[in-house]
């Protein structure tokens, strides 16, 4: 048993907030059963011209739990791909000798703090 008029409400909410919105479209709306809510992100984000690929992720707001999806262009995946590869890069932490609270730092790193 669905409720179709509150979902089609729903929907009209879910477009008319985004062609407000200036710059990246995204599309939010309050959770529901999160297969149905996704799946319907997803493709009202794929019908945005040049997506080819969405990133939906779940985020708490002062309105409560909120899916939020967002079409990504050939350009920003590639920009996704590059900040993965950085972070894979980068994967070790530096290595600063330390005994207890007491670490020992480059001099260099050092007169850099302090001039900044």
């Amino acid at each position: 048993m669905t409720d179709k008029p509150k979902e089609q409400e729903e929907t009209k909410d879910l477009n008319a907030a985004e062609k407000e919105s200036e710059g990246v479209p995204h599309f939010i709306t309050p959770l529901r059963p999160i297969v149905h809510q996704v799946g319907e992100h997803v493709l009202a984000a794929l019908q945005q011209d040049e997506t080819v690929a969405v990133l939906t992720t779940i985020t708490g707001s002062n309105q409560g739990k909120q899916v939020i999806s967002i079409p990504l262009t050939a350009e920003h995946v590639q920009q996704v791909r590059g900040l993965i590869e950085e972070i894979h890069e980068s994967d070790e932490p530096e290595h600063v000798p330390c005994v207890g609270f007491h670490c020992l730092l480059d001099e260099e790193d050092s007169n850099e703090r302090a001039k900044a």
